[in-house]
């Protein structure tokens, strides 16, 4: 897919401090009556996890969302920016799912489908993305998909 400069560059001059933001995501998910949230922050990733229950009688979902980042953590200038950005990114990201959900453009394991964790018998978790897209991929690459084609 080619970049256009407005994705590129969306964000790049924030100056909001990425701990403010994880905070402004807790509190919208909170508002969602969504309270279990955890931030794991790594050398070369960041991780957001949540438990949502959609409705009272329901399942409870874990969704675990992995942002990979590119500075290292000794530059800790850089790094911060580029933390600042990609949080106002999740943070929008996950505000229109919501705003999606709410009005119906879409259901909650759609717009969370590729996030969503599920657990294997030996009690190894991994999100259905982690765990399809590598055969989703060897599927296409390998020709046994048709191709798709619009209009027919």
């Amino acid at each position: 897919m080619k970049t256009a400069k407005w994705a590129e560059n969306a964000y790049k001059g924030t100056t909001i401090y990425w701990g403010k933001t994880q905070s402004d995501i807790t509190k919208m998910l909170g508002e969602l009556s969504i309270t279990q949230t955890r931030f794991t922050n790594m050398d070369d990733r960041f991780i957001l996890e949540f438990v949502v229950k959609l409705t009272e009688r329901s399942i409870p979902s874990a969704v675990r969302i992995v942002v990979p980042l590119i500075t290292k953590s000794n530059d800790t200038i850089s790094r911060n920016r580029e933390l600042n950005v990609i949080h106002r990114v999740l943070l929008n990201h996950l505000k229109s799912k919501f705003v999606a959900i709410v009005n119906g453009l879409a259901e909650f394991e759609q717009e969370f489908m590729s996030h969503l964790v599920v657990t294997d018998k030996s009690g190894r978790t991994s999100t259905l993305g982690e765990s399809l897209l590598p055969q989703y991929k060897k599927n296409l690459e390998g020709g046994d998909m048709p191709q798709f084609l619009l209009g027919n």
